[in-house]
């Protein structure tokens, strides 16, 4: 006597060999590739927003020793464009605060930074770049004197 099968084990068997025939995944592929899925569908939303976080952490630290091994070798991290409809250069250009006042301390024994006739005669992308970032922090030449005299003194 024939075993009488169940709907949903019919269904499964429909669905599984119609997954295999689009895909060519095996069975094992995919059980594995709908447990993964289900698994994804159900986690905690902030366990994954906090796992993106920490990725984006990682790749802000290696940018960041890019930047650095930039500003030791006295090279502005991003050239000023070309093009005067390039909409991205200032925020290309501005950096982290500690990162900026970091620069200015590399930049202060070769060029006057304070003197920015000075230092837009000598270097203007350098000129171009202190400046953007100046007026995004809203600092002036004094708050660059007081740092490089907190530096100094130290």
């Amino acid at each position: 006597m024939a075993e009488k099968q169940d709907f949903h084990i019919c269904a499964d068997k429909k669905m599984s060999m119609k997954a295999k025939e689009l895909s060519g995944l095996t069975n094992r592929q995919i059980y594995e590739l709908g447990c993964q899925c289900i698994i994804d569908q159900n986690k905690n939303k902030l366990d994954a927003e906090i796992l993106e976080l920490h990725e984006s952490m990682e790749r802000v630290n290696e940018l960041t020793a890019s930047i650095i091994s930039k500003l030791k070798d006295k090279d502005v991290p991003t050239k000023p464009s070309d093009d005067k409809n390039d909409e991205t250069e200032l925020k290309r250009n501005i950096l982290p605060l500690d990162l900026f006042k970091e620069m200015v301390l590399y930049y202060m024994d070769d060029f006057n930074i304070t003197d920015l006739q000075d230092l837009g005669s000598k270097n203007k992308e350098l000129f171009r770049f202190v400046l953007i970032n100046l007026a995004h922090y809203n600092l002036n030449i004094d708050d660059i004197n007081k740092l490089y005299g907190n530096i100094n003194s130290k």
